[in-house]
């Protein structure tokens, strides 16, 4: 009975906690000027810090999709930490003795997150080290608030769309009770450690021997925050944002195994004269791990997509694990997204982030239908979305733009590319592809022609993706013409062009007297 007790007022103590922030979201929804809505942002950010848990690993990811300026930034590095003096029962608990039986010192924590804080501590024998401590009684706190979670109504989208919420909630919690467990971590960092080989990237060395469910020690790292490469030569800052790239890529497509937490705090950055750029690595806690076929099924649409190959992608997509009866819904629209997805990479020079418009061009070819695409993924694919994100996140504050393709073939060797190239999918029951558009066969541009008596007055190439927005760039004496003196009607025909999935087509051939204005998809 009492422990059913503690077990109610754990609940009942974090769920205060939840309903903070529910309200915290409704006054900077109704929040009516620019005072009022960094109120309730500052507000807001007082709840995640003190909340810790769970509750402040959904203030992180916030974060790491808000500005680099914004508020909530300092969640993605630390918040105040507990003091020394009354986190060294824990480590003490931990180690089994007195911590002068292990450590020569032990200082105040510099950085405090979500489950637990850092102690820069120098060992026996003299090495620097870093002691990662878990707060006591989080555990219980975690337990609490993932019951929590199970309470949340299916509602909107969740329920129109037939989210699988239940399985969203068990790979939450499955996350982390992983992360709750040092030791996992610390086999997954070294595990990066030994197998992925990269210049330039620095995973600090687990002491396995001191690491336990509730403790890890590790080499002690120095560096600086992302924002400081802004301030490094165009050379340096390059070389930090093609590091990143190749680290995710062979984190996917070589070992298989993903860190996926990578908002700012995890990352130390450092520059000097013999070593050159080096990125630290840490926390490991939050990783997943790809099947081969999803990370081959992966790879095979990126490089489709770069090089037109004749593929239809929806069993590349149900390899990945996604749902093919809710894909097919929008399975003409699956070439065209796949270009939209994997922009950066079909891109044949360097690419700008800021003209990777994802959620606005998938909602303009998709519009409420998006709602498939997102229920359809594998909940565990919600931590590879949040690797690319937090990506580029990083390469939006390193402030350099790179050649993605070109990374990518720098960083993946060519037999394992190869391999992909050639990548059927086994065991995966599709019905008979013909008809179904391919990467090849959608459009790239939309062409333009006007033309008077048989000679070229006009000729424009624009992205294909401008068909949706036909009305803003025809002139307006040629729409009223068309009404006039034609059955054609914009709005059906985008909408029509929209629904072919963006396939290559006329779109109108036009003529009065002898003038003649043509468009088309190629």
């Amino acid at each position: 009975m009492l422990k059913m007790g503690r077990k109610l007022w754990r609940l009942l103590n974090r769920s205060r906690y939840l309903i903070k922030l529910i309200i915290g979201f409704r006054a900077l929804k109704s929040a009516s000027d620019i005072p009022k809505q960094q109120r309730a942002r500052r507000a807001l950010l007082q709840q995640f810090s003190d909340a810790r848990g769970v509750t402040m690993k959904v203030g992180q990811l916030i974060a790491a999709a808000a500005a680099p300026d914004d508020e909530l930034s300092v969640l993605t590095k630390s918040i105040s930490p507990v003091p020394l003096k009354q986190i060294l029962p824990a480590i003490e608990q931990a180690l089994g003795c007195g911590w002068q039986q292990v450590f020569k010192s032990i200082d105040q924590s510099f950085a405090a997150a979500s489950l637990g804080q850092v102690h820069h501590a120098v060992l026996l024998n003299g090495d620097e080290v870093a002691i990662k401590v878990q707060y006591p009684g989080i555990d219980e706190a975690i337990s609490a608030e993932m019951s929590l979670l199970g309470l949340l109504p299916k509602a909107g989208p969740v329920k129109q769309w037939q989210f699988d919420l239940d399985a969203y909630r068990q790979a939450l919690k499955d996350n982390m009770q992983a992360e709750l467990d040092y030791r996992h971590e610390a086999d997954t960092q070294s595990f990066f450690h030994k197998h992925l080989m990269l210049p330039g990237l620095v995973v600090p060395k687990v002491y396995a021997d001191l690491t336990r469910q509730t403790l890890l020690v590790q080499s002690w790292e120095e560096g600086q925050y992302i924002e400081s490469v802004a301030g490094w030569s165009q050379p340096a800052r390059e070389k930090v944002a093609k590091t990143l790239l190749a680290l995710l890529l062979k984190s996917l497509f070589q070992i298989r195994r993903l860190h996926a937490d990578p908002h700012m705090g995890n990352s130390y950055y450092r520059f000097n004269a013999e070593q050159g750029v080096e990125i630290v690595l840490m926390d490991f806690g939050c990783s997943i791990e790809l099947t081969e076929q999803q990370s081959l099924a992966l790879l095979k649409l990126i490089i489709a997509s770069k090089e037109k190959l004749p593929i239809a992608p929806l069993k590349y997509f149900q390899a990945m694990g996604f749902e093919s009866q809710k894909l097919r819904h929008i399975e003409p629209y699956l070439p065209k997204l796949c270009e939209y997805l994997f922009q950066p990479f079909i891109c044949t020079n360097k690419f700008a982030l800021q003209q990777w418009m994802l959620a606005k061009n998938i909602s303009e070819l998709l519009a409420e239908q998006r709602w498939w695409f997102r229920s359809a993924g594998p909940a565990e694919l919600i931590f590879v979305m949040r690797a690319f994100q937090g990506l580029a996140q990083q390469l939006l504050l390193v402030k350099a733009d790179i050649n993605w393709w070109q990374v990518l073939l720098e960083s993946i060797p060519a037999e394992l590319l190869n391999r992909a190239r050639n990548f059927e999918p086994t065991d995966i029951a599709v019905t008979n592809d013909s008809g179904v558009l391919t990467l090849k066969a959608i459009a790239r541009s939309l062409k333009v022609k006007v033309s008077h008596a048989g000679l070229t007055k006009v000729e424009v190439d624009l992205p294909a993706e401008a068909v949706l927005e036909l009305e803003a760039f025809i002139p307006q004496d040629i729409q009223l013409k068309l009404k006039q003196t034609s059955d054609i009607n914009l709005q059906n025909i985008q909408e029509n062009v929209r629904r072919s999935g963006l396939a290559a087509q006329s779109v109108f051939d036009f003529e009065e007297g002898e003038s003649r204005y043509q468009v088309w998809l190629e």
